[in-house]
Parts: structure tokens; C-alpha cells; sequence
């Protein structure tokens, strides 16, 4: 049975598409933050970013969980996307998808294994710290400065 969340005071069962709740909000652009300052020697995720419209305020209030998500996207989450700072891994996860993906439209396994398949399509573009930049239908828009 799937859990109701709360958007824009409207009860929604989580089973049900976000993105077409999401309608009134118009992404723009998704920017993939790679970041080179951990001591993994490569670069690792730093966030998926989805770039609204300035109209946009619409997005879930759904809070992070890794029961949602599948064992082969949180196996590359702990190699590709680990935490640079202090804190946990699940604290850094837990902040992106809560600043990031609630606005992407997206599940949270379907927001993190898109930013792990765009990382592993695009990662080597980069060299240092990176922004590559996506259409709304992840096209790779041939930047690396949004």
C-alpha cells in the first residue's frame, strides 16, 4: 500500500505520478554537480539540480528514505555519489532530495539512478568540480557551465 504525502494541501497517494502534479511547475534545465574534492581520486556526484522556472513552488514535501530505493541504486549511490563533508551519507542524500528532487518531478530511485546514468554517460567531460547541463528530457546540452 503506498504512503499519502501532502502537495499543496492535497492528499496524494505516493504510487501515483509526481510529475503530473508537478504540471505548474516548468523545468528549464537539470544541471549535474560533479564535485572532485573527496579522496576517492575521481569525481563524484554532488547533485542532480533541477533549474525551474522562478514561478516554480511546487514540490512534495516527501522526506528521504533508502527503503525507496533499489539495491543497485544505492549500491552506486555509496561508490558515485558519497558524502565530501562531515555527516553521513544519508544525511547528504537526504539533503539533496529534499532541496533538489521533491522539484524534479521524479521518484526518488528514478532522480538518483537518472543522476547516476547521466554520470556514468557524461562523468568524464569533466576533469575538476563540473556543471554539465541537461534539457527538461535529459538531452545533453554539449556545456559544462550552466
Amino acid at each position: 500500500m503506498g504512503m499519502a504525502l501532502m502537495l499543496n494541501g492535497a492528499e496524494v497517494n505516493e504510487t501515483a505520478s509526481v510529475s503530473s502534479k508537478l504540471a505548474s511547475c516548468t523545468i528549464t534545465e537539470y544541471v549535474l554537480a560533479l564535485q572532485d574534492d573527496c579522496k576517492f581520486g575521481y569525481d563524484t556526484i554532488h547533485g542532480l539540480w533541477p533549474d525551474p522556472a522562478s514561478s516554480c513552488t511546487t514540490c512534495t514535501s516527501e522526506v528521504f528514505s533508502e527503503s525507496k530505493l533499489s539495491s543497485t541504486t544505492l549500491s552506486n549511490m555509496k561508490k558515485y555519489w558519497p558524502t565530501c563533508q562531515s555527516g553521513t551519507n544519508d544525511d547528504f542524500w537526504s539533503h539533496e532530495w529534499s532541496k533538489h528532487g521533491t522539484c524534479s518531478g521524479l521518484s526518488q530511485d528514478a532522480y538518483f539512478s537518472k543522476a547516476l546514468s547521466l554520470y556514468s554517460t557524461y562523468g568524464s567531460k569533466c576533469t575538476t568540480d563540473c556543471y554539465l547541463c541537461f534539457t527538461p528530457s535529459f538531452s545533453y546540452e554539449g556545456k559544462n557551465v550552466c
